[in-house]
C-alpha cells in the first residue's frame, strides 16, 4: 500500500513541477525586441486518435490519423511558397508528427526546435475522459444548471476559451488543470522567445505547430477578432506579425493552406496516374 500511495505521490509531484517549470519561464507581457519585421505561423496539428473519439487531449497524447496526417501534408504543400526558416513544434507526439510531415512536404533540411511551452493545455483529471464529461464539470463550476449548458454556450459564441480554461480549471478534483493565465503566460513567452529570435538571425518566416486551445488562449488579449474564441480545425493556422515592437493577430482559424495543398497534391496525383 505505502508502495502504491509512494507512486501516486511522485507523479503528482512531477505534474506540479512540470506546470511550475512552464510557468515560472513566462514573463507574462509581450515583449518589445525592437526594430524588424517577423512574422509566426501558429499551426494546429493533425487529427488524432483522441480527435477522432472526441476525448480530453491536453498533455495527454494520441498517434495522427490517417486523415490528420494528409492535412498536415497539405498544410506543407500549401504554405511551401512562404518560405518558412526555423520550424517549431510542442514536445508532445502529434504536435512533433505534424511538424515532420509539413517539413517533409517542403523538403526542408532545417533542425526543428522543441519547446514544452508549446504544448496543449492540461486537464488534469479529466485527461482522456469524454469531453462532454469535462464540459459537464466546468458548467456545474460555473453554477450552469443543465448538463449540454456549457457546450451550447461554446457553440453559441458566448464562452471564452479562458473562461473555459478557469471553468475547467477549478472543477477538477485535484485542481491541477492550467489556468487561462498559466496558458497564455507560457505561449506568449514562447512567442517572445521565437520572435527574439528570427530578429537576431534576419529570418522573417517561423512556423509553429501547437494545439488549437493554447494557441486561442494565447491570443485572448492580443485582438478582438471574434473568432479567437471558435475551434480551430486540424491544421488550421493564425498568423501573428511582429512590426517594429507591436504584436498584430491575423487570419485566426485559416485554413486556406490546407486547401491550397489539397488541390497541389490532387494535381501531382492525377499527373503520375496518366
Amino acid at each position: 500500500m505505502a508502495n502504491i500511495l509512494d507512486i501516486k505521490m511522485k507523479k503528482t509531484a512531477s505534474v506540479l513541477a512540470t506546470l511550475m517549470l512552464l510557468s515560472g519561464s513566462a514573463m507574462a507581457k509581450l515583449q518589445d525586441y525592437g526594430k524588424g519585421n517577423v512574422d509566426i505561423y501558429f499551426v494546429r496539428h493533425g487529427q488524432t486518435i483522441f480527435n477522432l473519439y472526441d476525448r480530453v487531449q491536453g498533455w495527454s497524447d494520441t498517434p495522427l490519423t490517417q486523415a490528420g496526417e494528409k492535412v498536415a501534408r497539405q498544410f506543407g504543400a500549401g504554405s511551401k511558397d512562404i518560405g518558412f526558416k526555423k520550424y517549431y513544434s510542442g514536445d508532445l507526439g502529434r504536435q512533433r508528427e505534424t511538424l515532420s510531415l509539413i517539413m517533409q512536404s517542403q523538403n526542408s533540411q532545417a533542425a526543428p526546435k522543441e519547446l514544452k511551452a508549446l504544448r496543449e493545455v492540461f486537464f488534469g483529471g479529466f485527461e482522456g475522459l469524454p469531453n462532454n464529461e469535462m464540459n459537464t464539470a466546468a458548467g456545474k463550476a460555473l453554477g450552469l444548471k443543465s448538463d449540454s449548458a456549457m457546450t451550447e454556450l461554446r457553440q453559441q459564441g458566448k464562452m471564452s476559451l479562458t473562461e473555459l480554461a478557469d471553468a475547467i480549471s477549478k472543477a477538477d478534483e485535484k485542481h491541477d488543470a492550467e489556468t487561462a493565465g498559466q496558458v497564455r503566460d507560457r505561449m506568449q513567452s514562447a512567442l517572445g522567445m521565437m520572435v527574439k529570435d528570427a530578429l537576431q538571425h534576419h529570418d522573417k518566416n517561423v512556423l509553429a505547430v501547437s494545439s488549437g486551445m493554447s494557441i486561442g488562449i494565447m491570443i485572448s488579449d492580443m485582438t478582438n477578432d471574434p473568432l479567437k474564441n471558435k475551434g480551430m480545425g486540424n491544421a488550421a493556422a493564425v498568423k501573428i506579425e511582429y512590426r517594429d515592437g507591436k504584436y498584430q493577430v491575423k487570419d485566426i482559424g485559416d485554413m486556406r493552406y490546407v486547401e491550397a495543398g489539397k488541390k497541389i497534391i490532387d494535381a501531382a496525383d492525377a499527373k503520375r496516374s496518366h
